[in-house]
Formats: C-alpha cells, structure tokens, sequence
C-alpha cells in the first residue's frame, strides 16, 4: 500500500494504466541497478588490495592517502578537499503538501595523488563513483523562525573547523547565480547584458523571499526554508579507490607515468573513504535490497495489470 502511494505520488494520476507502467519499468531499473551493484561487490572482492607501487595496467584496488594536486575549498565547511557535492533543497507546498525541493545541486571534483608506503600515483576522479561521509547538513530557517528553536544540524567535528554560520549559509545561497551572471557579462550574445540584469533583480528578489511562478508573484519576505548538504573527499585523508590503471598521457617525470580513472571496457570506478570490509558489506546490502524492491515492483505491476484484464 505505501509502494502504491508513492507511485501515486510519483505520477500524480489515478489512472491505473500508467500505474503498472511506471511500476514494471521502475522495477526493471532497480532489478539492474541491483544486478549491477552485485557485480561491483563481486569485482571488489575478487580484487586484492595491493601497495600503489605494484599497481598493473587494468583494474587494481589500492588505498593511501589523498594528497598534492591543488585541492579546491569546499562551498559550506571550508576545507581542503578533491572533490564535493553539495545539493541545496527548498522547502515547498505542492498540492497542498510540504515537500522538499532540489534548488540546486554542484559535483566538483579535482586530480590528486593517491600516496602509501610504497609510493604515490596520479587519480583521475572524472565519472567516478563516489561513497564519501556526510561533512555538513542542516536547516537555513527565515530569521522570523528563529525563535521557535534552532534548526537541525549535522557537522563533522573531525575536519578540525568551526560548523557554518547561517549568514555564511546565506552568503553561498545567495552566490547560486553569480556564475550564470559572471557568465551572461562576459558574452556578448544579444540580450546578454539584459538577461544578466534580470539575474540581479532576480537574486534580490529571491534574498527577499519574492518569487514568480504559475500562480502568480509570491511575497513571504524570507519566510523560506532551505536545507543544505555537503560531501567532500577531505585532502589528507585515508581512501580506497577502484579504478583502472593506465598510462598517463601527460605525465612530466618517471613517478606520474600511471593513473587510475574510469576504464573504457570495465566501468567499475569507486572512491570511498570507508574499510574494504565496510564496502563489500554496504555494496551486498544495497545490492540485494534492491533486486528485492525491484523484483517486488515488477511482480506487483503485472499482477496489477493481470487484475486489470480479468485474469488473476
């Protein structure tokens, strides 16, 4: 029954037809998303860890520490890390319901050196798989609900930095249209410099909780409410990577001549910061439950249907 709801949520129709589609297709996706996270289990645990050093063309495992390159900043903790994604939701009523929105959602991520005992080698991270901790969540509230508690919040106190401030919270909100801006300044297609103008008013409009839509022009004055997530690969920190090793294009001296990156037959790429052990036992765990859900959607759709032709 909550299976049904969702769907019905999802498709936001009654209409039984579109129903058993929706379920048989999302089960099918599921079903191979699943099969697929099985067989990158199985590539993981057919794969020995060994030193950087040892590493061979074709896919290799290794762990080490993150380090060198140049390591961006990370929007919300600011901290030296390779890669981050940070997704910003709104929180908003549709059909009468509050439900939280994707505003925005930015994946960054840079080369760095994989480095252990044995030595260091180049990681590409582009099309990579990530499975990395949780740096920052939390609620932004309206200052006109600040007196009704603070608002949830999550940091990792390990990164050895004080947790966002709300106005620095505010700040990268509000920084969410500068590059599009930065972008319609320096072109010099027509309508440009109008369509960058339209961004400013758009921004303040925004700051002040002014917003245009189907329904007309809505005016709460900040009354939204924003939640932000960050997640980094923090430099300096332990790391397993599973990936293909391959002969760098660009290498300048003897040390940089391999790199590790997505390969062109075997498409297995993971990042992670977590143990061997605590990998193979999250990549079986999803795996199975969702060849179980999508099985279940698959099954629940054509008996669905079948019902629907007078057949079961």
């Amino acid at each position: 029954m909550f299976m049904l709801s969702c769907i019905l949520a999802t498709t936001g129709s009654h209409n039984p037809g579109l129903i058993v589609f929706v379920l048989v297709v999302l089960g099918v996706v599921l079903f191979f998303v699943g099969f697929r996270t099985y067989r990158e289990y199985w590539i993981l645990a057919d794969t020995p860890l060994i030193p950087v050093r040892s590493a061979p063309m074709g896919l290799v495992h290794v762990a080490g520490n993150s380090t060198g390159g140049q390591p961006l900043t990370s929007p919300l903790t600011q901290v030296p890390c390779y890669y981050y994604d940070v997704k910003v939701e709104k929180l908003v009523t549709r059909d009468e319901k509050e439900t939280w929105e994707t505003t925005s959602h930015v994946k960054v991520g840079v080369p760095f050196h994989l480095e252990d005992k044995s030595g260091k080698i180049l990681v590409n991270p582009q099309h990579a798989e990530f499975d990395l901790p949780r740096t920052f969540w939390g609620e932004l509230r309206p200052p006109s609900l600040l007196s009704f508690g603070s608002a949830p919040r999550s940091f990792d106190e390990s990164l050895g930095v004080p947790p966002p401030t709300d106005e620095h919270l505010r700040a990268y909100l509000a920084g969410q249209l500068n590059p599009a801006r930065a972008a319609l300044k320096a072109s010099h297609i027509p309508g440009a410099k109008m369509m960058s103008q339209a961004l400013d008013v758009a921004q303040k409009m925004d700051a002040l909780g002014v917003s245009m839509g189907g329904g007309g022009i809505s005016m709460d004055f900040g009354n939204h409410r924003y939640r932000l997530t960050e997640i980094c690969l923090v430099a300096s920190r332990t790391c397993n990577v599973l990936g293909t090793c391959a002969e760098n294009p660009a290498a300048s001296d003897e040390t940089g001549r391999n790199l590790i990156r997505k390969g062109e037959n075997e498409k297995t790429f993971l990042i992670t910061t977590k143990s061997e052990k605590q990998i193979e036992k999250s990549l079986r765990l999803k795996a199975v439950l969702l060849v179980f859900l999508g099985g279940a959607m698959i099954v629940g759709g054509v008996a669905l249907g079948l019902h629907m032709a007078h057949l079961l």
